[in-house]
């Protein structure tokens, strides 16, 4: 597995997000995403990856980092020889488009798969001609040739997403999937009150694939049997956080399924009422975790992605904890 991740690092303006390590600089943590930051010389004395950030609190790699005091104080540091002390948000507003090209999120890695974080509008796989063809499988498949997917998120949720390394690893991974052995949970802002409890509450509707109007899906007796299970963690008397774990894989399954009931996820250009799809910029919905037992090793494997702050209600009434 990587090395322990310690801070949040996160590129203001491009809703950019990964972890550094507490033994790493900025520099490292972000080559390590795919991420080009700035750097030449790496020893703090060219300047060339200077950075204004919203966070005073670094350590050094080297007794002199080429900065004075004042500018120490007003955020200004060196990527290459920062270590972080806390979290660190990186004013990004003149960074080149090539500083993006390549960028992922690695959570994970092990000798037979990886675990990425996708963000929200970032294909999983390529879509339909040159314009669709940047995606998360084909950034990470730069920097490891046999990434190769086993399964997809949609193209507006953001979270843990799993490549196998290699056909054999795939092959084991496919089968799980497909057997229902990797447990998924998501985490997604709705519309509506919904009454905070530890207890699971089932959907149980059919969902079909609404020809004439594709990609959209629609709950019909004519469709596949789909099963979601959700409870609410947080409410106001506006919105409800859930957390949901879909029982089966159909396509847009948990946003067919939460508008099926009269509580569409914020943000959904597809299955919400504008004025609900117009109160975010993006939907509010994350694969938070991932629960499955390693296809070689037969240990245990869990892993959870940290859910964005923009889920969170504003003036949330916390209920129960889980069970």
């Amino acid at each position: 597995m990587n090395k322990p991740e310690a801070f949040t690092i996160t590129l203001q303006t491009s809703n950019v997000q990964w972890r550094c390590a507490s033994n790493e600089t900025l520099l490292q943590s972000a080559e390590r995403q795919g991420l080009a930051l700035p750097s030449s010389c790496r020893n703090g004395t060219c300047r060339t990856c200077l950075v204004h950030t919203q966070s005073t609190e670094h350590a050094y790699s080297l007794a002199w980092p080429g900065l004075s005091l004042e500018e120490k104080r007003q955020g200004d540091t060196l990527c290459c020889v920062a270590l972080p002390k806390e979290d660190v948000c990186i004013e990004d507003q003149h960074f080149s488009p090539e500083v993006y090209a390549q960028a992922f999120h690695l959570v994970a890695q092990d000798p037979s798969f990886l675990v990425l974080n996708k963000p929200s509008g970032l294909l999983s796989v390529p879509g339909r001609g040159p314009l669709k063809s940047d995606c998360l499988s084909s950034r990470v498949q730069h920097k490891f040739p046999t990434a190769l997917i086993v399964h997809r998120l949609d193209q507006a949720t953001s979270g843990l997403l799993l490549m196998a390394l290699g056909p054999e690893a795939q092959k084991g991974l496919n089968q799980m999937f497909s057997t229902g052995q990797v447990h998924k949970r998501y985490m997604a802002k709705v519309q509506g009150a919904l009454p905070v409890s530890s207890s699971w509450q089932l959907i149980d509707a059919p969902i079909y694939a609404d020809w004439p109007l594709r990609p959209l899906r629609v709950v019909d007796a004519k469709g596949k049997a789909s099963q979601t299970r959700y409870r609410c963690l947080q409410s106001d008397n506006k919105h409800s956080l859930l957390e949901i774990e879909p029982l089966s894989g159909r396509t847009h399954q948990i946003r067919v399924h939460l508008s099926h009931i009269g509580h569409p996820i914020l943000g959904d250009q597809l299955y919400a009422p504008e004025d609900v799809a117009n109160e975010s910029t993006r939907l509010l919905l994350h694969a938070q975790s991932l629960r499955f037992v390693h296809p070689l090793t037969l240990e245990p494997f869990e892993l959870d992605s940290a859910c964005p702050l923009d889920f969170y209600p504003n003036d949330s009434q916390s209920g129960p904890a889980p069970k």
